[in-house]
């Protein structure tokens, strides 16, 4: 079972933070305080049912404006309950063991009052009293049974046979759809949580503990180690059969009751109660590790954390398939230099690279956030003492990327986003090309433009785009242009052949090129332009549907002024000018009508963007 989001309420600083998604690779980012090591410890409560207290609670109106003398609410109340919710994703023989759908949604409710629970969403009988037979005793059936005019299908004192007969009742009524208590097998099937912490206060042992706790978990899970303990809770459960039937005989007695069932329910669960780290000198003696010095702890921490993807990743024979492992790392990089973040960055790719294995690390790292696609940067966002979670979709538009971009280097401290992810500088001739492109670069690559490090600007007529580039370029930036056929040799064009040789740039290296023959417009077929006019920009009615054959007579001329006069002449609705022309037909187009010339611009694009970056000068 692999989670894929979480929502928490009423948890610390989060009142009400919802779908945060849970990728292979997911970074939290924001200001200190914002809620990302509480983001982090909900999803240890929601795993592992960590043990809250009413002090995790949200207090009742953080955020809200109060009028003076509103008393409507006590000034330092907390909400009643925290409630972290789940969606997760079921293999296949886990839906057939669980008997649960592919995707299902799981919570874990605290109340001080009351304690945690584990709750499940699903299809259910719709009377309540019928929903959770496994948990009802035998006296209980049998009222039940009474009830509902149902007979034993068995001994009258065995409980299964009353049990049975009141599931099939429960099937055969209406169903709904409510949040039931989870069972022990689906409490089981949950992904291990392995916590990593970067600051001082987890030590090493807390490390190993967490990482053998693990372990220890998966080797329980196996059919050999759980028939073991099932049987060590029989034995248990049978050694306590004369103290039961002294119990049953006494309360009898005293109670004047002709009978009295008591059934024990006893539960093994192991677990590693504590670890002893020591360290031997070069004379062999032994010294606690907490003597040893905190930098030394600190790479030993990381050593661990490395060891973690290789223990983690061995499978017993009786496992299959391989137990599922959420990787939580908070500020794994604290006080690390550069060298040692880049052995965290390869770990983190390495860990995530599993295909049963999800990451997710909160930091504040220029590092760590510029090695993941920018969609997987979740940014924790505090307005109004409220915070919210900012993340991109895939229906997200190039505004939103540069947006999301930009609130990210704002609260890391940059000025601009180009900092964070854009190294690779690419100059297009227009407004056109800057709206278009990166609508079919993510239809092409499956991600923004600006998770390939690439940033775009529009140069226009004015030759200031050429001293920028050239600026950049002399302060060891990359730097590329791409440029239409026809503007190579026409004198009004700044990204001419000559003005760029003039300004020091390649044409060979730097430049690429678009047209077929002159210029983007023309790369797409007559079918491609008459089908988006179609659906796009409705001809006039006296007129009739747009016709490839009328798209391909204009191709003799200057094909784009043309067509935007053939198009808005012809209807209503049509284009206002060439950036409305070329972003209507880039979101219209499929991914397999992307011509060819563009996928071999943008694959070019991509791969020199692998390579750029600041370079000394």
């Amino acid at each position: 079972m692999q989670i894929c989001s979480v929502s928490v309420e009423g948890f610390r600083c989060l009142a009400d933070v919802a779908g945060v998604p849970v990728l292979s690779q997911t970074i939290l980012t924001g200001q200190n305080e914002g809620g990302k090591t509480a983001l982090l410890d909900a999803l240890n409560f929601l795993l592992h049912g960590t043990a809250l207290s009413e002090h995790d609670l949200t207090y009742v109106g953080d955020g809200d404006f109060q009028e003076p003398g509103d008393d409507t609410g006590a000034p330092h109340a907390r909400v009643s309950q925290t409630v972290v919710t789940g969606s997760f994703s079921l293999n296949a023989e886990e839906q057939l063991r669980l008997e649960l759908p592919e995707q299902v949604r799981i919570r874990r409710r605290f109340r001080p009052e009351a304690g945690m629970f584990l709750e499940i969403h699903r299809r259910v009988c719709q009377d309540p009293q019928l929903r959770d037979l496994a948990a009802v005793k035998l006296p209980g059936l049998k009222e039940l049974a009474a009830v509902h005019g149902v007979e034993p299908v068995g001994q009258a004192n065995a409980r299964n046979s009353w049990e049975q007969p009141l599931r099939a009742l429960a099937q055969q009524l209406k169903q709904v759809d409510a949040w039931v208590p989870a069972a022990s097998e689906v409490a089981a099937a949950l992904p291990t949580m392995v916590y990593f912490k970067g600051d001082s206060v987890q030590a090493p042992e807390a490390v190993i503990q967490s990482l053998l706790n693990s372990r220890l978990r998966e080797y329980t899970r196996a059919d050999e180690v759980a028939k073991r303990v099932t049987d060590l809770e029989g034995y248990l459960a049978e050694s306590l059969k004369e103290d039961i039937d002294s119990i049953r005989s006494h309360i009898a007695q005293r109670c004047t009751l002709p009978s009295v069932e008591l059934a024990p329910q006893v539960q093994v669960r192991p677990a590693l109660v504590g670890v002893e780290l020591n360290v031997l000198d070069s004379q062999g003696r032994r010294f606690p590790l907490s003597s040893a010095g905190t930098g030394r702890s600190r790479r030993i921490s990381l050593a661990l954390w490395e060891s973690s993807n290789e223990l983690l990743g061995q499978r017993d024979a009786t496992q299959t398939p391989e137990s599922d492992v959420l990787f939580v790392y908070d500020e794994p990089d604290t006080h690390l230099d550069y060298s040692h973040q880049r052995r965290i960055m390869a770990l983190l790719q390495l860990q995530s690279s599993r295909p049963n294995a999800r990451v997710i690390v909160a930091t504040h790292s220029l590092n760590l956030i510029d090695g993941v696609d920018i969609s997987s940067v979740v940014h924790l966002r505090t307005q109004e003492s409220r915070v919210r979670a900012e993340v991109l979709s895939e229906d997200s538009a190039d505004k939103d990327v540069r947006r999301h971009l930009s609130t990210i280097a704002t609260t890391l401290g940059f000025r601009n986003s180009v900092l964070l992810h854009e190294r690779f500088f690419v100059a297009v001739e227009g407004v056109s090309e800057t709206s278009a492109f990166p609508i079919l670069f993510r239809k092409h690559a499956g991600f923004p433009i600006q998770s390939a490090g690439i940033c775009l600007w529009a140069g226009g007529s004015n030759e200031g785009a050429l001293r920028f580039a050239r600026f950049l370029k002399d302060h060891g930036r990359d730097v590329a242009f791409v440029v239409d056929k026809d503007s190579r040799t026409n004198q009004k064009h700044v990204f001419r052949d000559d003005k760029l040789k003039e300004h020091g740039f390649n044409l060979e290296r730097e430049c690429l090129y678009l047209g077929s023959p002159n210029e983007l417009e023309d790369l797409f077929t007559d079918d491609d332009w008459a089908e988006t006019a179609n659906a796009l920009w409705k001809p006039n009615a006296e007129r009739g549907p747009w016709q490839p054959q009328e798209i391909e007579a204009l191709r003799a001329g200057k094909f784009s002024s043309q067509l935007l006069g053939l198009l808005k002449g012809g209807s209503p609705e049509g284009p206002k000018n060439k950036e409305d022309l070329m972003v209507g037909i880039a979101a219209h187009l499929a991914q397999d009508r992307i011509p060819a010339a563009l996928s071999a611009v943008f694959d070019a694009l991509v791969s020199r963007a692998q390579d750029a970056g600041p370079h000394l000068w």
